[in-house]
């Protein structure tokens, strides 16, 4: 039995140049240490879109035409996801449609308790009103069985490594509902440690 070797390609990694950083001090260009700063910028790969257009996640445009790499822009974009699903299933928690199980793999015990509590307070609050609405003799015996909150946008910023906070802002039924969510990752998991539902 005859075996070939097949000549492996390497994948074209990008190049760094490395160019001197402009001087805020005047032409000398050292700074009050007698340092000289740099800039590191990566060229782009081919097919990559050009400057001003949506480039690669987390990088974010810098000044002088240069992309600056966040390299915690994965964790946030998924930080984010998160807050956004969260927040969706904790007013549907709310409003009777989801049980609150269903959020227990996310939450904290303690942000857990405390929307249980809320939603059963909730629900006890419908409950009398819609016993007052179906007093005989009114009128619009039509009723919206499920409204879906919609999440307008989701705000995330990284407060120490491994904790976010989150701002979420979701139309409910005839409002706007702010709410706010502490995330820290333990173990490598990541949990809703604080819950504020407006």
């Amino acid at each position: 039995m005859d075996t070939m070797a097949i000549e492996e390609t390497a994948p074209t990694a990008p190049r760094l140049v490395v160019r001197p950083a402009p001087s805020l001090r005047g032409p000398a260009g050292d700074g009050a240490d007698g340092t000289q700063g740099s800039v590191v910028k990566m060229t782009p790969r081919q097919g990559t879109p050009p400057d001003g257009q949506t480039g690669p996640q987390g990088a974010l445009p810098a000044q002088g035409g240069a992309t600056v790499l966040d390299p915690a822009a994965p964790e946030r974009a998924l930080v984010a996801e998160m807050s956004r699903r969260i927040a969706q299933g904790a007013l549907e928690v709310l409003s009777g449609v989801r049980s609150v199980q269903q959020l227990s793999r996310w939450l904290d015990t303690r942000c857990f308790s405390a929307l249980t509590t809320r939603a059963r307070l909730h629900a006890a609050a419908c409950q009398a009103e819609s016993r007052h609405a179906s007093q005989p003799g009114l009128a619009g015996n039509v009723s919206l069985l499920h409204h879906q909150p919609i999440v307008h946008s989701t705000h995330c910023s990284a407060i120490a490594p491994g904790v976010y906070e989150t701002s979420v802002v979701v139309a409910d039924k005839s409002r706007f509902r702010a709410i706010a969510m502490r995330f820290e990752e333990t173990h490598g998991a990541w949990k809703v440690t604080a819950l504020q539902i407006g």
